[in-house]
């Protein structure tokens, strides 16, 4: 495959929002793939365009496993037919979509923070007054129409970030229990003190919803860092949602027993 070939099927990966790894072979003697060649696989090693050899590929199987979890490229050492070869290994990443379920006064800074961050945003709101472009100019998407029909509707998948802050809790059950039916998305916060985030959660146990799902919902949201204001609040979201991506944990509100006012 020549260089325009290559970097037109990139292009096309990456026009798809297709998961997968490029790799750039750095160093090593290699008849079959010399310095400089390129590759592109996806996650599972099943589509591979470019130059490499099929047993280097194998080789490489558990490191671009480990790029895609950490979302970040790595330099690879490795032995390969008695040569000591280098792959840089770089990962190629959907764009994450944020869903923030309430268009009140914490979900303006939130919405700017989330483009600022390169997610695709999406922001719903059953009020016009709340739900238009003219307050979030620069959203992927403005929804205004009754919560339960817009998450139903909303394709979720593990590139999906959920934030519910709902005027005065007054729809986070309803958010909440449609978010719970659908496929599992990258992360599911929930403003609200602990108090009234363990009165919803006894609300929806009652209503057939296992431990396993609602411990699966940051709540309180966010990191504890103090926030007070809309911004400040956000900052400490968006800050959560960044360490879920990178290191697949948190270290936030919910697990050091804070609560977020909301």
């Amino acid at each position: 495959m020549q260089m325009i070939e290559f970097y037109a099927a990139l292009n096309r990966w990456v026009n798809d929002n297709r998961l997968g790894v490029t790799g750039t072979i750095v160093s090593g003697k290699l008849s079959k793939c010399p310095v400089g060649s390129k590759f592109l696989t996806d996650e599972n090693g099943q589509d591979v365009l470019g130059q490499i050899d099929a047993e280097l590929m194998t080789l490489l199987e558990e490191s671009i496993q480990d790029v895609l979890r950490i979302k970040t490229p790595k330099l690879i050492e490795l032995e390969f037919l008695n040569e000591s070869v280098k792959v840089f290994l770089d990962p190629i990443l959907p764009q994450a979509r944020l869903l923030i379920l309430g268009g009140g006064h914490i979900a303006v800074p939130l919405a700017e923070m989330g483009k600022l961050l390169e997610f695709q945003v999406s922001v719903v709101d059953d009020r016009p007054s709340f739900a238009n472009s003219a307050r979030f100019q620069q959203v992927s998407q403005v929804l205004c129409q009754d919560f339960e029909t817009a998450i139903r509707e909303f394709e979720f998948d593990a590139n999906t970030y959920i934030i519910i802050v709902t005027r005065g809790h007054r729809h986070d059950k309803t958010c909440l229990a449609e978010v719970l039916k659908k496929t599992k998305p990258a992360y599911i916060g929930m403003i609200g003190s602990r108090r009234k985030v363990a009165a919803l959660f006894e609300d929806l146990r009652e209503d057939g919803f296992s431990e396993a799902e609602l411990k699966s919902v940051h709540a309180p949201i966010g990191l504890d860092i103090g926030a007070q204001t809309p911004a400040e609040i956000s900052v400490s979201i968006m800050a959560e949602i960044i360490m879920i991506r990178r290191f697949g944990y948190s270290s936030g509100l919910k697990t050091q027993g804070g609560k977020r006012n909301g």
